[in-house]
């Protein structure tokens, strides 16, 4: 917090106070408004560059580029795009959309119980479990992505049912793609953890700028070193050391794009404790130094 303050005197940002800059981290929440005429939103977007924007909203959102590149946060996760790239991004799961120049390509969005709903046809059972992932965000191979944009213009010319057939269409090809992942390793809707170890992991990325080491995470969830170590790579898929550093990297990614805080400031805010293992960290993720992912970002 220390650090915050100090950032904002040196950067002349008297006007704001420290909670309004914290603030201005949080997701704002967006009202999607549906395409007349029909029970969902679509828009096509051609040679637009995309400013980042830290959002939610209760519609599962569908982003498929065909044109460009940038970033994509959802979640904890910051991810570099490249098209044909596409991304299902779950209800009231924080997302924003980065472009490096200009993009083309379709963001749809609809409800999630106009698919997913008691005694559903059974047909309907994949593009639900795909439904079901996008609480986490989920990111598509390039081959199938492919696929799906070539079915896209149908959306734009069609009308009536048939548009929502073609939809429905897109949908279900991308959930039967098995190179699909998952984009955040925590769901960010304010569901209630039931599992004792996921509460754990939640109350550490709520508080990533704290010091949090194996001791401490181990007996909160009532185990050994050695079994919360593997509990948590079998969960997970890294250990928790490469957890703790990836969602404190994505953090700065963030304050590096959305702020003017001086990189040092972002370090320790990130919940690192040393500037020159922040910076060989953050270059060994990204490719790139803090100083220079911000001025590529910024300047995009």
């Amino acid at each position: 917090m220390l650090a915050l303050f100090c950032t904002v005197c040196r950067t002349n940002l008297h006007y704001l106070s420290i909670y309004a800059i914290l603030q201005a981290m949080n997701p704002v929440r967006e009202i999607v408004y549906p395409t007349p005429g029909y029970s969902f939103c679509i828009q096509y977007f051609d040679d637009r560059r995309l400013h980042f924007n830290w959002h939610y909203h209760e519609d599962v959102e569908l982003v498929l580029i065909n044109k460009g590149e940038g970033q994509i946060h959802i979640g904890d996760l910051v991810k570099y795009y490249r098209a044909p790239a596409g991304f299902m991004i779950g209800s009231s799961l924080p997302h924003g959309i980065l472009s490096i120049g200009s993009l083309q390509g379709w963001i749809v969005q609809f409800q999630e119980k106009s698919i997913k709903y008691p005694n559903a046809p059974t047909e309907f059972s994949a593009i639900a479990n795909a439904l079901s992932e996008s609480k986490k965000g989920l990111s598509f191979s390039q081959v199938v992505v492919a696929e799906c944009l070539s079915r896209m213009d149908c959306l734009n010319t069609s009308t009536g049912l048939e548009k929502w057939l073609c939809l429905l269409q897109v949908l279900n090809t991308l959930s039967l793609d098995r190179d699909r992942e998952l984009c955040s390793l925590l769901p960010h809707n304010q569901e209630v953890q039931t599992d004792r170890f996921e509460q754990a992991i939640t109350h550490l990325f709520n508080e990533i700028d704290q010091t949090h080491n194996l001791e401490e995470m181990s007996a909160k969830v009532g185990m050994k070193i050695s079994t919360f170590c593997k509990t948590f790579k079998k969960r997970y898929g890294i250990s928790f050391i490469e957890y703790v550093h990836s969602i404190r990297i994505n953090n700065a990614k963030k304050l590096l794009i959305q702020t003017n805080f001086y990189i040092d400031d972002i370090c320790y805010e990130s919940g690192f404790h040393n500037v020159s293992f922040f910076n060989r960290k953050f270059k060994k993720i990204t490719g790139l130094t803090p100083s220079a992912y911000r001025k590529r970002y910024r300047e995009a």
